[in-house]
């Protein structure tokens, strides 16, 4: 190859490699226009621990979430959510237990992609110690017993009877058994391999959380063989009827609750048979009763019969309530607010209304307690409707809210006038005379004639083309002339 070709040659290579920069550079401009990088906060990120073997975290810190500042494509951040973000302290290069202060690592999961800026909180403490693990045994307690005339066996047991404890030395050893408990209130059937949590127990008889050790198995099945008893019939409760007067103006209006609402009976099966599945409580007296109460009550058994438990009682609520009452109290006087007794009377007003009372007997008010008004604080002079208003007087206020009033009329007409009259305002009369004075031939000034009054005017001197009166209509005497 001669050394002009070669030259060529690395001359084309030189412009193909500067074509695809070129072409790289234009295609990652088009892209990033396309699809921008945007770079927001994403909260509650779970924080993951990574531990060499043998070691527990026995110390968290208070949150074991986080939040990241993540930089991404627009469209690999549109499909963001906080599961994709991975936290991690990273404990795995301890070698003995302690306090170690961690700063936390993030990343995008696959297959998004995206860049984690920075974390908040960045670093978080931890206290490491050395895990260790023993052998417990588990101990089924009964909770809560079944119903009333059911049964279980005793020596109750589930599937495993040990279980494995881990965690730090500390709390590990402070274990001295696991408990499952059973809660038997509702069961009446026979139960079959039911799961239930395992709960660690300390020395002290206190109940520890599994998020500070682990249990293997957590959980274990368990039945429990539940059936009616023989010997014991279930019968519902009713309260018995109540003895007694109430106060006046107070009635019973029944139970407000009973428990329990049934009870084992045990005993004379003949006598257990009579009652028909119902006994009754002994009688509550409501002698001066005036408000609810709750009262034990115990049974009215027979002879030869027994409630399971033995002397159990009833819890009774009785209500009691004052009798409801409507009442009608006429001629109650109208007060008037808001005038302005400098500027306005009142001339014309219904003096007495009627009021319609509602409530407990023992707070109907008396015609002194109630307080009827108007409100005249934005009524101008003249005739008006207004409405009516009402109170009571000298009662709390919860026993006031207990009560209702209703003012009959409902609005009341009334007329106001005003003490002083705005006087109506002088007209701006101009009458339209000119008076000037003339001189006369001697020198003498000569008034002209007065005006006549708009009211003395004569009809020729409202009309400006009349001449006036001709003189020889009035024709003067000849000495009235003569002395002229």
């Amino acid at each position: 190859m001669t050394r002009d070709r070669r030259q060529r040659m690395l001359n084309n290579l030189g412009w193909l490699a500067v074509s695809l920069f070129l072409a790289m550079a234009i295609w990652v401009a088009a892209n990033m226009s396309n699809n921008p990088l945007t770079q927001e906060e994403i909260d509650n990120i779970a924080i993951d621990v990574e531990l060499p073997d043998g070691y527990v975290v026995t110390r968290m810190p208070g949150t074991m979430t986080a939040s990241a500042l993540v930089r991404a494509p627009q469209d690999d951040w549109n499909l963001l959510v906080s599961e994709d973000i991975e936290i991690t302290a990273d404990l795995s290069d301890i070698d003995e237990p302690g306090e170690y202060r961690i700063e936390l690592d993030g990343d995008v999961k696959s297959p998004l992609h995206g860049t984690v800026v920075s974390i908040r909180p960045a670093t978080l403490t931890f206290t490491v110690d050395v895990e260790t693990e023993k052998r417990v045994p588990v101990r089924v307690i009964v909770s809560e017993e079944p119903p009333l005339g059911y049964s279980y066996p005793d020596g109750l047991s589930c599937q495993h009877t040990e279980v494995t404890v881990r965690g730090s030395v500390e709390r590990v050893q402070r274990i001295r058994h696991v408990e499952v408990r059973l809660n038997l209130a509702n069961e009446r059937n026979p139960i079959v391999d039911q799961l239930y949590p395992l709960i660690p127990i300390t020395d002290e008889g206190n109940a520890v959380s599994t998020t500070q050790l682990t249990l293997d198995p957590a959980r274990t099945l368990c039945s429990v063989a539940i059936q009616p008893r023989e010997d014991v019939t279930l019968v519902e409760v009713l309260p018995a009827v109540v003895s007694g007067t109430l106060s006046p103006g107070y009635q019973f209006r029944g139970y407000e609750s009973v428990s329990p609402t049934s009870v084992g009976l045990t005993g004379d099966q003949d006598a257990i048979d009579d009652l028909n599945r119902l006994v009754r409580t002994q009688s509550i007296d409501l002698t001066g009763r005036t408000t609810t109460f709750t009262v034990e009550v115990p049974l009215a058994l027979p002879d030869g019969v027994a409630v399971v438990p033995a002397n159990q009682t009833i819890s009774v609520t009785v209500n009691i309530s004052a009798q409801i009452v409507t009442q009608q109290i006429e001629e109650v006087p109208v007060e008037i607010e808001g005038l302005d007794q400098t500027a306005y009377r009142v001339v014309e007003l219904a003096p007495t209304v009627d009021v319609f009372v509602e409530g407990p007997a023992n707070l109907i008010p008396s015609r002194d307690d109630l307080y009827v008004y108007i409100d005249l604080s934005d009524v101008g002079p003249g005739n008006q409707q207004v409405p009516t208003y009402g109170e009571i007087t000298g009662m709390a206020p919860d026993d006031a809210d207990a009560v209702t009033i209703t003012v009959i009329p409902e609005r009341l007409s009334v007329t106001i006038e005003a003490l002083q009259p705005t006087p109506l305002p002088e007209p701006d009369v101009d009458i339209g005379v000119d008076v000037t004075p003339t001189v006369q031939p001697d020198g003498e000034d000569a008034i002209a004639p007065e005006a006549d009054a708009p009211g003395d005017r004569s009809p020729d001197s409202r009309n400006p083309t009349s001449r006036g009166p001709d003189p020889l209509d009035n024709p003067v005497p000849a000495d009235a002339r003569a002395a002229g």
